[in-house]
């Protein structure tokens, strides 16, 4: 699956970036939060939330696509990894922060700054494998793990989207206030969006059968699980009636 040449300085890289994960998920249990992402204070000056949205996100959709688009290695994985990768950060960089996010808020210039650096790093790492280091069989699309890896980043993406819309469409309708999210997933976890994530990650690590899948799959259960604790705890804490059977992001178990 992979043309020789650069595979060693790049599962060096692949693999380092990769074991830090589970220091970001140990960050995020423990409550340390510099950045203000898993309900903390967060140190530093702020800037407008859509802005921030923005300017964290459109170095994913750019550094991906051009480096993988300069090289000269293209094929059918490639582009299709691509296109679902252009899908989910359009959709995050240049739509979601100019419908939703409320106009009047901020966050941590760290978070913006850590997000550009994170999404540099695997958008770096995914256009260096897809461009210059993959080599598919033609029988790739046929092979399990890249049709499970499909339907996993499809329906989990789809899944991302529909939650965060209705947790939106649930606060619009409630004034813009807070409220217990009810219908669909959000029965039976409280953070769908993040579950769905989670499964559309994990979906590209199948399909792509890759280093830098793997990585971004552990980043983000590394990322996700502490954020969705969080507002698990927030929503008990907010709300008396809140469902006890209800799990932060895995149903019955988390």
């Amino acid at each position: 699956m992979f043309v020789s040449g650069e595979l060693p300085a790049f599962e060096v890289l692949a693999g380092i970036w990769a074991g830090l994960s589970p220091l970001a998920l140990i960050a995020g249990l423990v409550k340390w939060d510099p950045v203000e992402r898993v309900g903390g204070t967060g140190i530093g000056p702020r800037i407008n939330n859509r802005w921030g949205w923005f300017v964290m996100e459109v170095p994913a959709l750019l550094t991906f696509p051009g480096i993988y688009f300069f090289s000269p290695h293209h094929h059918f994985v490639g582009n299709t990894v691509v296109a679902l990768w252009v899908a989910h950060y359009t959709h995050r960089a240049l739509i979601w922060p100019w419908i939703v996010p409320r106009r009047d808020s901020q966050m941590r210039v760290m978070l913006c700054a850590s997000g550009i650096v994170f999404n540099v790093l695997n958008g770096g790492l995914w256009g260096w494998f897809m461009g210059y280091i993959a080599d598919y069989a033609n029988d790739w699309v046929t092979d399990p793990r890249f049709v499970i890896g499909m339907t996993l980043a499809i329906s989990g993406g789809a899944l991302n989207i529909w939650s965060d819309y209705r947790l939106w469409r649930l606060r619009m309708d409630n004034g813009g206030k807070y409220v217990i999210p009810r219908g669909g997933v959000f029965n039976l976890v409280s953070c769908p969006n993040l579950l769905g994530e989670i499964i559309e990650w994990i979906g590209f690590a199948l399909l792509s059968w890759s280093l830098p899948g793997l990585a971004f799959a552990l980043w983000t259960i590394a990322n996700m699980v502490p954020r969705a604790l969080w507002r698990h705890a927030w929503y008990h804490e907010t709300f008396e009636n809140y469902p006890l059977q209800r799990r932060a992001i895995l149903p019955g178990l988390i």
